[in-house]
């Protein structure tokens, strides 16, 4: 490249050889700040992973959330009493002081999921910000208790038009049985959602940001049939988006939730009651050693039962595994679902 800009005398050259240079030093200095990012994302986040753009959040301890937490928004303005603290990228997130209104509590007759009620900051909250901030369904808040904690990152269960009816936020946590490891001091410390779901106070406080991520975003042209599919927690966003009802379509809502059993499964009866009763939900509990959900949909598929009305026109929104999403995106690909038309949540 040297010997090409000193050899040339033409202004074409010269400009070529210019915008060389300037392309190499923004490459230097974006190295170089993904590089303090990632030195930030350790204190904040556990790991850089956040920082180079994977989809590995919910590997971070305590982020497999299936815990069902109401977040009650108080009608404050001031935000005297919140918290700035760096993401990954270096832009601050914001975190609001929130009071318990009740005690965790199991949602499901087995397993470790909870639901507990909080109040949005007390008088230190900007209600309308936050409310603005959650546009669509599929999106999610950080949550902590202390500020040096690591923020766990949990979908919002209920859609934005519940949430500003109720005002209110739902999300579903899993308690992991077990911490992590102090990286320095080998030391097993508690997750973040481990620390929610054992606060035993109501006096307790967390810390929530406002609703991020882009959410499930819909194409803009006509709807078909709707394949929701879940598996575990993965159900929160899920829910979000049936219950947000922000769209038509000419076709079936069909919902394939993964779950151990009956025992383990949450969201069983108020998912009856999304979209007016017309979803269709296809329990597949992986202990009848009959498959996950993908696997049932794929048997609908083979055997008739189930018929797209044109699966160029249909929508997928997925929300599990890393396994459990790449089998399914496969598996609706080959039933004609194009790939544009399979929405994630991240």
């Amino acid at each position: 490249m040297r010997s090409m800009c000193f050899a040339s005398s033409s202004s074409k050259t010269a400009s070529s050889c210019a915008r060389a240079r300037r392309q190499k030093r923004t490459f230097v200095a974006h190295r170089a700040f993904r590089d303090r990012a990632e030195k930030t994302s350790s204190a904040s986040c556990g790991r850089s992973s956040f920082a180079r753009g994977e989809t590995s959040l919910v590997d971070h301890p305590g982020n497999r959330q299936n815990f069902l937490l109401k977040v009650v928004s108080s009608s404050s303005r001031k935000s005297k009493g919140d918290l700035n603290i760096k993401s990954a990228w270096g832009d601050d997130v914001k975190f609001f002081p929130c009071r318990l209104l009740e005690k965790p509590k199991k949602v499901t007759a087995k397993g470790d999921l909870y639901a507990l009620s909080i109040i949005v900051g007390g008088a230190h909250v900007d209600d309308n910000m936050m409310m603005e901030k959650f546009s669509t369904p599929g999106q999610y808040v950080q949550m902590k208790i202390s500020p040096s904690d690591k923020p766990a990152f949990i979908a919002v269960a209920n859609g934005p038009k519940m949430a500003k009816k109720t005002n209110s936020f739902e999300f579903l946590v899993k308690r992991p049985s077990e911490g992590y490891a102090d990286k320095d001091t080998g030391e097993v410390l508690q997750s973040t959602a481990q620390k929610v779901c054992d606060l035993d106070s109501e006096e307790a406080s967390v810390l929530v940001s406002a609703p991020m991520g882009k959410g499930f975003r819909l194409p803009e042209d006509e709807i078909g049939d709707v394949l929701c599919f879940a598996a575990g927690s993965g159900i929160s966003p899920v829910k979000s988006f049936l219950e947000e009802e922000g769209f038509t379509h000419n076709g079936e809502t069909y919902v394939f939730y993964g779950t151990r059993d009956a025992a383990h499964t949450a969201f069983a009866e108020e998912l009856k009651t999304t979209m007016g009763g017309r979803v269709k939900i296809v329990n597949a509990y992986s202990a009848d050693g009959n498959g996950y959900a993908q696997d049932y949909f794929k048997r609908m598929i083979d055997s008739g039962e189930l018929k797209l009305k044109d699966p160029k026109k249909a929508i997928a929104v997925l929300c599990g595994q890393k396994e459990m999403t790449e089998q399914t995106i496969e598996m609706l690909e080959n039933a004609g679902v194009p790939r544009e038309r399979i929405l994630m949540n991240f």
